[in-house]
């Protein structure tokens, strides 16, 4: 065995390249994850728009059984 490891041979002086690697896929990764959570954060509430519509749809309905139950 040599005096430097296993992963001497191979690497030989681009050893630091492994760790430079992994500082610069760590950075990419908080990157998109802060991006995503930004987007997340201030996208604007759909839902409350989809609420709304399905609380008209359902007050319509509501308002169409009435009639049908009405003797004529």
């Amino acid at each position: 065995m040599p005096w430097c490891g296993y992963w001497g041979a191979p690497l030989g002086g681009f050893w630091w390249l492994m760790p430079l690697f992994g500082l610069v896929f760590m950075a990419f990764m908080f990157f998109v994850c802060f991006r995503g959570f930004g987007r997340w954060m201030t996208h604007p509430r759909r839902h409350d728009t989809d609420l709304s519509e399905l609380q008209r749809e359902v007050a319509s309905l509501r308002d169409e059984l009435r009639k049908l139950r009405q003797p004529t």
